[in-house]
């Protein structure tokens, strides 16, 4: 855009939707946290958010309004940035327990980051975890999605080419010694790393002929003609409390055990888990669970590889919808259902449109947009994410991160977030729901680890024996 000045980036397409999206009851903020072995101090943790944090320029710029509304919000490098403004040193309320814990996270999910100032905000939280303390983070959606955060993540440890990740290597962090103060200015719009063409290069899994194909047309006139989700004990109105839980760890070699027994990979292990979750919570709620009942759940998918990603973050994934055969009872026939189904998710068609129409909608006026996202308004029931983490253990400030988890945000009435991780190689699971619908969460994340011993004992895979 031949008007902006080169510390005035508009905001992508998606970004700018996903900015948009949120509203007073989905507010549309990723939230984390790590847990160390050890306690970090507060001065450490600043320190290491100056040196690994902020040369994410992200990090240091807010969203200004343009005055027409033919133009996007652009970042801007806030010049009264404050660290101390987005850094909070909090105790947790006796008993100090995991509960105490899960309903802090949930009031935190309750609360709009402030956009006037950088779209995010860190809590040292003293009495949280197992070992004394723990890092809550909340970061707008606009910054960027699950993959750009792994990415921010790979920055934030001690050393970053010793971590992992199944989903391949990443991008050097930004220059550890870049003048956190400096205006550093990213590729103008519509260039290649901005919108559109780095993204269609990036698309294994959505090759052109198809997407231009009859094929992509019915899938896109499918997406936007969904009926209804049915009404469940996790659907409904929605209001401004959340709440937050998460399992215990469940090791990932015996999810993959499970797998092979059925014949499926551990994505269908832990999908197939997830809706017998689903059927035992309704069921001690009082739902009727007939054998074809299904609940749709939005699940993003990623349209651009960790290799390929850049400081400028970002959202390059799309959403594709899957149909949960909660009725089933048969282990073996949801697993079965779910592979067909998830076998058409993975060739990205549905996911690569749903990025096609943020990107152009958030291109254009406000209301194109409320227009565009009414016809999905009520037609899941949850999003299911499902991130691979590192597969070992880092150190952050000297300190081993001993767990992590996130929690996904949800949109267009959706009141449940159901987010897979792994981490250290252990699967945790963590639900965000909306207080009017599932009040207390850690009904749901004992159903998913009670469902997963139900399965793991029917095929006889036992749990494996702690290290002595």
């Amino acid at each position: 855009m031949s008007g902006d000045s080169p510390d005035r980036e508009p905001l992508s397409g998606p970004d700018n939707s996903w900015l948009r999206i949120g509203d007073r009851t989905n507010l549309m903020i990723i939230t984390g946290y790590l847990d160390f072995d050890e306690p970090v101090s507060y001065e450490d943790l600043r320190t290491r958010f100056q040196e690994r944090l902020l040369p994410f320029k992200r990090f240091r710029q807010r969203v200004v309004d343009e005055a027409t509304p033919f133009r996007r919000p652009a970042w801007v490098v806030d010049e009264g940035f404050d660290i101390d403004c987005h850094l909070h040193h909090v105790a947790l309320p006796e008993p100090q327990d995991k509960t105490a814990f899960q309903r802090f996270v949930g009031d935190l999910m309750s609360q709009p980051v402030d956009h006037d100032k950088p779209l995010w905000h860190a809590y040292l939280v003293e009495g949280a975890g197992d070992t004394g303390n723990a890092l809550v983070m909340r970061i707008h959606h606009a910054l960027g999605d699950g993959f750009a955060m792994l990415y921010v993540l790979l920055g934030l440890a001690d050393d970053p080419s010793e971590i992992e990740l199944p989903v391949g290597g990443a991008p050097e962090p930004p220059d550890h010694a870049v003048d956190a103060d400096a205006t550093t200015p990213g590729p103008p719009a519509g260039s290649l790393t901005d919108d559109g063409p780095d993204v269609l290069g990036a698309l294994s899994a959505a090759p052109s002929a198809l997407v231009r194909g009859a094929r992509a047309a019915k899938i896109g006139l499918d997406s936007v003609t969904l009926p209804e989700e049915p009404d469940t004990a996790v659907t409904g109105e929605l209001g401004l409390k959340k709440r937050a839980a998460w399992t215990t760890p469940i090791d990932v070699d015996r999810a993959k055990r499970i797998g092979r027994e059925f014949d499926g990979t551990i994505n269908d292990v832990l999908l197939a888990t997830t809706a017998g979750a689903l059927h035992r919570y309704m069921e001690a709620t009082g739902d009727d669970v007939p054998p074809d009942l299904e609940h749709r759940a939005a699940i993003p998918v990623n349209l651009k590889p960790l290799d390929q990603r850049t400081e400028q973050l970002g959202n390059y994934f799309g959403l594709g919808f899957l149909q949960l055969p909660v009725g089933i009872d048969s282990v073996q026939g949801r697993i079965d259902t779910i592979g067909e189904r998830t076998g058409a998710l993975r060739q990205g068609t549905q996911a690569y449109l749903m990025l096609t129409l943020l990107r152009t909608v958030g291109n254009l006026p406000m209301p194109f947009q409320e227009l565009a996202m009414s016809r999905f308004r009520d037609r899941a029931g949850s999003v299911i994410t499902n991130v691979p983490g590192p597969t070992s253990s880092f150190q952050f400030a000297g300190r081993e991160v001993s767990d992590m988890m996130f929690w996904v945000p949800t949109s267009q009435g959706i009141g449940l977030g159901i987010s897979i991780f792994s981490y250290d190689g252990d699967v945790r699971v963590g639900v965000s729901s909306d207080a009017g619908l599932v009040d207390d969460p850690t009904e749901l994340t004992e159903a998913f680890v009670d469902e997963f011993e139900a399965i793991a004992e029917e095929v006889g895979v036992d749990p494996i024996p702690a290290d002595d």
